[in-house]
């Protein structure tokens, strides 16, 4: 199997963990793939680039909305559909009648690297535009998603959690050590390290 949206590369896991030659370039790659979306399920985000594509948002306020992870304002579009028959017929224009949020989105924001857009503002005081709670899939938005490249912090994360998948073959019962010193569990459960890793990477619910 290929790697797929992984967060590491064959080569850069097999460099980690100090493995030649290809006889476990299948399993090593199953194990990226099975990390990485390990770390999409804890952090509720995913660290890759789509291609462009359209999500709807249907706003709680006319003021502002939440939106998926957006990885670059390039390429953005917003449209409503004001008349609710799906025609999104008003687009609005960046910087006039919104803006992105958070500032300086694409560099180290808060701790976390490549810092998508998560929020799009009205300029009330430039723009009479505003967005309609009432109309389900009010907002249309135009965009690439996820993150511009992957954080360092989530590639070590794929690392350790990629390697300790890889070596959950010599232990077979998930457990180490033995009945005379002690056992303790070591494959149920993320990575201890990794977590750590990429904890500040948890997109907030409210």
């Amino acid at each position: 199997m290929a790697v797929t949206n992984g967060y590491c590369t064959l080569a850069e896991l097999k460099t980690y963990i100090g493995l030649t030659g290809s006889g476990n370039d299948t399993k090593l790659e199953d194990c990226i793939n099975s990390a990485s979306r390990e770390i999409d399920a804890y952090t509720g985000r995913f660290f890759y680039q789509t291609s462009s594509e359209n999500r709807f948002v249907q706003p709680k306020n006319a003021d502002y909305i939440f939106t998926p992870d957006i990885s670059t304002p390039s390429g953005l579009v917003v449209k409503l559909d004001t008349t609710d028959d799906g025609s999104y017929d008003k687009t609005l224009t960046i910087d006039t009648d919104f803006i992105t949020m958070p500032l300086n989105a694409g560099n180290q924001v808060g701790g976390v690297e490549f810092q998508p857009i998560t929020e799009i503002q009205i300029l009330k005081n430039r723009s009479s535009e505003r967005f309609d709670p009432t109309i389900p899939k009010n907002v249309r938005i135009t965009a690439q998603f996820g993150f511009s490249a992957v954080p360092k912090a989530i590639k070590q994360a794929t690392f350790l959690q990629a390697t300790r998948l890889f070596k959950r073959k010599d232990s077979p019962f998930a457990i180490y050590g033995n009945p005379e010193t002690g056992t303790g569990e070591l494959f149920s459960k993320f990575d201890p390290d990794g977590l750590k890793l990429i904890s500040k990477y948890k997109k907030r619910t409210l």
